[in-house]
């Protein structure tokens, strides 16, 4: 099975290493960057290759794979240094700050979007192209992706996301939305778990404050006798054990209905004794 050579680069640098870039090397590799990320958010209908990306930097297609073995690298490279920069805006929040995750889904806001308006460049892409990565490139990113929902919306997390990442709401409605979302869900989730409890025959559940404990009796019920379970084959009903089963059953039936009785009715006081009469003589 032939592998891609981004995995092959992958595997020997986890094992021995990326070689260290010098000054100018790092300039070069980020000016790659940026201007993959011109490239990839112009109008142009054209594909981004790695031959495109070389000739407008004005380098050559092998200085290009010496920093990134292909396209999706860098694509992948330009997301996660987005979601870095966003993670650290978020945490600087410090965190007895009152209202922290409202005043972190501001600091994403200013992070994500330009202040006239519309998404920036980098995150853009990540709104569109994240979902075009290979499964090895995607997973950091939506492990990054998961931390700072989680950071702005705790449970709600991709609701959270999923509004402030869209341009129609102000940051006001914004709040306004996930306030009635959390109670929406709190309201949602103890309807589901009803009726849950009534499709399999159990009590309702009742919140804790609610829940009441009954008073000890001293003179419990006295426990009922139970008739043994019966099959349910075809071939059991009719014979000699099922006419049987069924006399211990109306058996059971007849002892419990008078127990329930003599336990349930006072005892009937005795008429008092006469004298039998005696016959003259």
């Amino acid at each position: 099975m032939q592998t891609s050579p981004r995995l092959d680069r992958v595997l020997v640098e986890n094992r021995l290493g990326r070689l260290p870039l010098s000054e100018k090397q790092r300039e070069r590799e980020e000016r790659i960057i940026a201007g993959t990320q011109i490239l990839m958010t112009s109008d142009n209908a054209n594909p981004v290759t790695i031959r495109r990306i070389a000739a407008s930097l004005r380098m050559t297609t092998t200085t290009i794979r010496r920093y990134f073995i292909d396209v999706e690298t860098i694509l992948a490279a330009i997301l996660l240094r987005h979601l870095r920069a966003t993670y650290r805006a978020i945490t600087k929040i410090p965190q007895d700050a009152p209202n922290r995750m409202a005043l972190q889904r501001a600091a994403y806001l200013e992070v994500t979007r330009h202040p006239w308006g519309g998404f920036s460049e980098s995150h853009l892409l990540f709104l569109r192209r994240r979902h075009t990565l290979p499964d090895d490139l995607a997973k950091p990113i939506e492990d990054m992706r998961q931390v700072i929902g989680e950071a702005l919306g705790g449970e709600h997390a991709e609701a959270a996301l999923g509004l402030l990442d869209t341009l129609h709401f102000q940051p006001h409605e914004i709040e306004a939305m996930l306030a009635t979302y959390a109670t929406v869900t709190t309201e949602t989730a103890e309807t589901a778990a009803v009726g849950w409890a009534s499709a399999h025959h159990l009590e309702t559940p009742t919140p804790p404050k609610e829940q009441r404990t009954a008073p000890a009796t001293t003179d419990p019920k006295p426990a009922q006798p139970q008739p043994p379970a019966q099959p349910t084959h075809t071939r059991y009903k009719g014979s000699k054990a099922a006419r049987r089963q069924k006399r211990l059953q109306a058996r059971a039936a007849r002892a419990a209905a008078t127990t329930l009785t003599a336990a349930s009715t006072p005892a009937a006081a005795s008429p008092p004794a006469y004298p039998s009469p005696t016959r003259n003589n």
